[in-house]
């Protein structure tokens, strides 16, 4: 069976240039050539973060990184708010529950971003809340949300703000030092187009400050240590070494084609396949719609069936709804290393198999709507 091309919200495609680095023979991590190359990385994730606080390097997945803000940003009996709209952004609240800390969600429809000012209201009603932990891009519902708002109010109300960031980073602009961000978080397999492993976090001093006045008992997911080691660029534990290598060199490129082009490269990626989606007829289920993923309602439950064929007869693997949207959607996923023509590879598959489905009448509408769209652009 021939390997399928991967355009799931992730993990992404990675780059040839980041599989390259796997195949190296190991080096050591306590050595001045692994440090040099961790450097790099962790600076380069900085730049990509826009902070000029260290970024903390964790052997783990987002989820672990969260876990860490959570362990290291409260304490026994603290209070937190917790932007819920799909099931990623749920993982918070399941977190923060785990530790004893008594949580507010603040929710939306499957779909829908939390609006500002419900954030402001709840921060009001729960002056006693510590942080509010929120999501930027929602990877279940394909959802963007305005963190930067979030920030600001958290702010005014003495609260810390603590984002996920996973499928934001190296996507949606990401202002941590501008917009006030005490924690984000990324991981490795999305935007950074490296495989899944590693995390990154940073903190404010705010954040630090907060961990010194008490805070959860951790060990292997202290923070306190991270950023200790960090100051000699290393870590507290083994890292995962290739892992760093990967990261380094998809740094590398992002830095190289440029910030804010990568940026804008996603937004014209995110526009062609909504563009494609509408013209073909279908409803995209996110009114605020992230560009790093793109979630198309399929009529009658038959998302299993979209996502099947498109990998069976296309070799173009996407991915379907989880939890209650499980059967509802197809997640189309432009994070990464995609282009042009990888879009239209991706958009062609899907309207081929939504024609042979019998879920759209015709083939055409949808691949000449990317195309014009990526026309306009180039004007």
């Amino acid at each position: 069976m021939r390997q399928a091309r991967l355009f799931t919200p992730g993990p992404t495609a990675v780059p040839p240039r980041v599989l390259e680095t796997q195949a190296r023979p190991l080096v050591h991590h306590r050595t001045p050539e692994f440090r040099e190359a961790f450097r790099e990385a962790t600076e380069g994730l900085a730049r990509i973060l826009r902070t000029t606080r260290p970024a903390l390097v964790l052997a783990t997945s987002g989820t672990g990184a969260m876990d860490a803000v959570v362990a290291n940003l409260t304490a026994p009996g603290d209070t937190v708010v917790v932007t819920e709209i799909g099931k990623f952004s749920a993982r918070w609240s399941e977190i923060a529950r785990a530790y004893g800390v008594t949580v507010v969600p603040v929710t939306a429809e499957w779909g829908e971003p939390v609006t500002p000012d419900a954030v402001e209201t709840a921060l009001h009603e729960h002056p006693e809340a510590r942080v509010l932990l929120t999501t930027h891009s929602e990877t279940s519902t394909a959802v963007w949300q305005d963190v930067e708002a979030f920030a600001r109010i958290a702010h005014d109300n003495d609260t810390l703000v603590a984002v996920d960031g996973i499928t934001s980073i190296a996507c949606h602009d990401v202002r941590t030092d501008d917009w006030g961000l005490d924690a984000i978080v990324g991981g490795s397999q999305k935007g950074l187009m490296s495989p899944p492993g590693l995390a990154v976090v940073a903190l404010s001093e705010r954040a630090e400050e907060k961990m010194a006045r008490g805070r959860h008992a951790s060990y292997y997911l202290d923070l306190r240590r991270a950023l200790d080691a960090a100051a000699r660029h290393d870590t507290p534990f083994t890292p995962a070494i290739s892992l760093v290598l990967a990261v380094r060199e998809g740094v590398r490129m992002i830095l190289e084609e440029g910030l804010d082009a990568v940026i804008a490269r996603h937004a014209r990626n995110a526009g062609a396949v909504r563009a494609a989606v509408r013209a073909m007829g279908l409803e995209l289920l996110s009114t605020s719609p992230s560009n790093a993923t793109t979630a198309v309602v399929i009529p009658d439950g038959r998302a299993g069936e979209v996502t099947t064929m498109m990998e069976r007869e296309y070799g173009v693997k996407v991915a379907g709804g989880q939890a209650r949207l499980k059967g509802r959607i197809v997640r189309l996923g432009h994070l990464g290393d995609y282009h042009e023509g990888d879009i239209g590879t991706m958009i062609a598959a899907f309207e081929a198999t939504c024609r042979r489905l019998g879920i759209v009448e015709r083939f055409g509408p949808g691949v000449e709507a990317m195309s014009r769209h990526f026309e306009e652009a180039r004007a």
